[in-house]
């Protein structure tokens, strides 16, 4: 039975940093340095295919149970973040709060997974690490192959598959050693400093990640507006899950800003912004149907049509800005009502597509 403070989360990621997650706990990383969950599963495997898509890996979402009252004792209020089925959280998480890991395998067997297990666990760009292809990489591949055959399926543990590669791979883990903590590699210098891999990150932060937090942070409306503003501008990552905590804002204005932000965010769940299009509020049912329309005109014009059909001109300008969405031809109906609206200004935008 469960903590009466004690939540149900999912946690959306790829597959090699879903192993480092089971062995090491949750590192907070870049941008927000927070490590986030979300209490619907949907949202976290939307999250998880987007960053699957950029790593070339699979998606997988973690399930895990956080005991928030806990968490706030241990770690101060201001570390937990909760806001419209998002959580967020300042701090390491430990491993143990994962309740159930995903039924596909997470460890690495074929040279491509190898090849980006290694380079991600010495901070290495894909592009300047080492290859699937490599003869190392290949013939650790077909070690793993016949260990887990030899133990019925059972993979080898993280500190032996590493020894495993640095025997075949000696050049690229020359002074390396294995950190059981984080589950990932480091390198030793020649004075014995020991240098994290790609899971540690500085200590300082980017002046510029510094200034957003500075902003989302600040007790005054304009500055959240800015701060999310400013992560609308960086196409960040994170937006969506920011914008979901700022959607409970006491600020209207702040509130419009995480609806407007949503429509230049990498993903959205839409489910979260469809009761939004029905909002009384003038500025965020049209920031609500821009980000719809934005994300889903293509293959679902018809947000487009109920946006251009709004008898207010805001939420009709905020359709009519994604009507580069559609194709022209399949789609005239919808470019039809738009050159016939009473604002001009609908008039030019539809204009501006059908004859750039």
């Amino acid at each position: 039975m469960l903590e009466a403070s004690a939540v149900i989360v999912y946690h959306g990621t790829t597959a090699l940093r879903a192993r480092k997650i089971c062995e090491g706990g949750f590192q907070p990383r870049k941008p927000s340095r927070r490590v986030w969950f979300a209490q619907s599963y949907g949202y976290a495997h939307g999250r998880a295919q987007t960053q699957a898509r950029r790593a070339h890996d699979r998606p997988v979402v973690l399930q895990c149970v956080l005991d928030l009252g806990a968490l706030k004792a241990a770690l101060g209020r201001k570390k937990i973040s909760v806001g419209n089925g998002v959580i967020s959280i300042d701090a390491p998480v430990v491993a143990r709060v994962i309740r159930a890991e995903p039924p596909s395998p997470l460890e690495p067997v074929l040279p491509y997974d190898l090849a980006s297990w290694l380079n991600e666990a010495l901070g290495v760009k894909p592009w300047k690490g080492v290859r699937a292809r490599n003869p190392g990489v290949e013939r650790l591949s077909k070690w793993v192959v016949n260990r887990v055959a030899e133990r019925r399926g059972k993979y080898p543990r993280s500190r032996e598959l590493f020894e495993m590669a640095r025997r075949f791979l000696p050049e690229l883990l020359k002074g390396c050693v294995f950190d059981p903590e984080r589950a990932s590699i480091r390198r030793v210098t020649n004075l014995g400093e020991v240098v994290a891999g790609a899971e540690a990150e500085p200590e300082e932060r980017d002046p510029y990640e510094s200034r957003v937090l500075e902003c989302l942070d600040s007790p005054k409306p304009r500055r959240r507006v800015r701060g999310l503003e400013m992560l609308a501008e960086r196409e960040d990552e994170e937006l969506f899950d920011w914008c979901m905590l700022f959607m409970s804002d006491p600020s209207p204005q702040v509130r419009i800003a995480a609806a407007r932000a949503m429509a230049t965010s990498p993903y959205i769940d839409p489910e979260i912004l469809v009761p939004l299009v029905d909002a009384k509020d003038r500025l965020l049912r049209a920031a609500a149907v821009g980000a719809l329309a934005s994300h889903l005109g293509k293959d679902e014009p018809e947000w487009l049509e109920l946006g251009l059909k709004d008898p207010e001109a805001h939420v009709r300008l905020a359709a009519a800005a994604q009507l580069g969405v559609l194709d022209r031809g399949k789609c005239r109906a919808i470019f039809e009502l738009a050159l016939n609206d009473p604002n001009p200004k609908v008039v030019e935008l539809a204009e501006k597509v059908l004859h750039p």
